[in-house]
């Protein structure tokens, strides 16, 4: 397989895998999202002249780490769906 074969039948799937595992700010789909990157960066690593395109998915998994994904620093935040009831005009006892 060359180049060209494996970005389209590995890389494109697994990278879009990635940053759909990505969007939320889950500890578990991170680490499956970087374990899916290491896995690519492997993959690259491994097929002849893919060297650029091993450092291209290592700079993606750098920016995530660098963004603080599935680190301590997720606990932190909470999702649009955590913080709904802050913005209604409802009383929080009534719907209870």
């Amino acid at each position: 397989m060359d180049l060209l074969q494996t970005w389209l039948l590995i890389g494109v799937p697994v990278l879009v895998a990635v940053a759909a595992m990505l969007v939320g700010r889950s500890r578990i789909r991170a680490l499956i999202a970087y374990v899916l990157l290491a896995v690519l960066v492997a993959t690259f690593v491994l097929i002849p002249g893919g060297g650029p395109s091993a450092a291209a998915v290592g700079i993606i998994g750098l920016a995530a780490v660098a963004t603080g994904r599935g680190s301590h620093l997720d606990d932190a935040r909470s999702e649009h769906h955590e913080e709904r009831r802050r913005y209604t005009v409802a009383d929080p006892g009534e719907h209870a």
